[in-house]
């Protein structure tokens, strides 16, 4: 394969890495993660009530081992929340530090 081939195909996979980040209504672990980091952008933290009622992600813990596994320094605070129907429960509540390097989203 040549430099300019390379090239193409290197832009192609970039689209489509695009395409794919762009889909909200797929709930793969890709767009769940992706969410996750898109909140991250907007709020200082994000509880595990707040995954699952509003980003729709049911097991937000494993989308954050994975954030970690690719170089995401995310906290993770325990603490006793109040969910939508007022009782109090142990919930993670994770804060994302900076991202230190790893494998690409």
């Amino acid at each position: 394969m040549n430099k300019k081939d390379n090239g193409k195909k290197k832009a192609a996979q970039q689209a489509a890495k695009q395409k794919r980040q762009f889909n909200h209504t797929d709930n793969s672990a890709f767009s769940q993660r992706f969410k996750i980091l898109y909140w991250f952008k907007n709020n200082p933290s994000l509880t595990t009530e707040q995954a699952r009622r509003e980003l729709g992600i049911m097991h937000p813990a494993g989308r954050i081992k994975e954030l970690r596994k690719r170089g995401y320094n995310i906290l993770t605070h325990w603490d006793n929340y109040p969910t939508a129907d007022g009782q109090l429960h142990r919930m993670a509540k994770y804060v994302l530090m900076n991202r230190k390097g790893g494998e690409d989203e």
